[in-house]
Formats: structure tokens, sequence, C-alpha cells
């Protein structure tokens, strides 16, 4: 079987996170901690999954600290007719419900994915 697909090559991921607290205080900041251990590894560059968008083959080369020195491709200006977006229902424990957006767009260079 054949599959009609857009692929995006060579992405730039910048990888962020909401770090909230659960309203419970004690002598240590849970959120400060969850914070510094993110940026931590972010640094190293390390993440529990290597991003992709979609299909697994496709993952980027390259994921840590957000760079100066890379280039985007401003020609690039594409509409995809349908992507998923989310497939669980919550990051933790959630259910499997499959979310998809329609005509999403490049626009000079960037798809923005984020919520």
């Amino acid at each position: 079987m054949q599959l009609i697909a857009t692929v995006l090559a060579n992405v730039c991921f910048r990888i962020y996170a909401d770090v909230r607290s659960s309203g419970t205080r004690k002598a240590n900041n849970p959120a400060h901690h969850l914070h510094d251990l993110f940026v931590r590894r972010l640094k190293r560059g390390q993440c529990f999954r290597t991003p992709a968008m979609g299909w697994r083959e496709f993952t980027c080369d390259y994921w840590g600290a957000f760079r100066d020195d890379y280039e985007v491709d401003i020609s690039v200006n594409e509409i995809i007719p349908s992507m998923m977006h989310s497939v669980w229902s919550s990051p933790a424990n959630g259910t499997y419900v499959p979310r998809f957006v329609q005509n999403v767009e490049i626009r000079r260079g960037v798809l923005d994915y984020a919520e």
C-alpha cells in the first residue's frame, strides 16, 4: 500500500515546557526543581523520546538549547491538508483520542505547532 504524505525534513524543533506548581508548598519548590531539570536535560540534548513530527523515520538531527546560528528557508510556504496534533486526551494517564488539524500553514519556513 502506498500513502501520499507531506514530509518535513531538517526540522528545527523548539522544545519548551510550562512547569506548574500543584499548589502545595513544601520545603523545596517542586516547580523550580522540574524547571531546572528540564533546562539541564535540554542543554545536554537529552529527552525521553527523539522528537519527530509524525512518522518516526523522519526524526530531527539536533535538539537541545536553542541556537542562534540556524537558517530558516523563508521561501517555504506550504499548506498541509491534515496533520495529527495529539494522540492522547492528556499528557499523563490519558485515553486514546487522536486529534487532527486541517490546513496547517507553513509560512516563511515556520510552522507553529503549539496550541
